[in-house]
């Protein structure tokens, strides 16, 4: 990692975001994620990006479905941001244990969340450790109210 890169790391801790998981799903395998790289980019037509590590393989089933889904997670949650976020192996089942619903195409999402998303990939911009993909939103719920489950500073907040 250049010296940018890690300037640039230390920096961005200071930015506090929302803690989303980001799901896809082939025939038989379903994969997710905890990524704090996730945006809404417009509302009209309704796009987000998210942007995926290529060795994942949350980032392999995107790039192989162009769908995936995203749970905004709640403060209660952080177990799920934990489990998601490759604290566990990327061999194990992430999916073990935990109450999931399935949306509308199919995808995975975890359920009472925040809200939950399900999205179509329409671009991908690849680099060399990762891909940003930008992505039309299908379907979008409120799941339940709450307060948010929020990272800065590599630790997990409320508001």
């Amino acid at each position: 990692m250049t010296q940018e890169s890690e300037a640039l790391r230390r920096a961005m801790r200071q930015w506090t975001t929302g803690v989303s998981v980001v799901c896809s799903k082939d025939q038989s395998f379903s994969h997710g994620m905890t990524v704090s790289s996730f945006t809404s980019v417009s509302l009209d037509p309704p796009l987000v990006i998210v942007t995926l590590a290529n060795e994942t393989r949350t980032c392999e089933l995107v790039g192989k479905t162009n769908k995936f889904s995203v749970s905004i997670l709640k403060q209660d949650q952080k177990y799920i941001a934990d489990r998601f976020s490759g604290k566990d192996s990327e061999q194990n089942d992430r999916f073990h244990g935990i109450e999931t619903l399935i949306l509308p195409e199919g995808l995975p999402a975890i359920a009472n969340a925040l809200a939950v998303l399900e999205t179509k990939v329409i671009q991908k911009v690849e680099f060399d450790h990762s891909t940003i993909f930008v992505a039309e939103v299908t379907f979008a719920e409120l799941q339940l109210p709450g307060r948010p489950l929020v990272y800065h500073n590599r630790e997990y907040y409320s508001l």
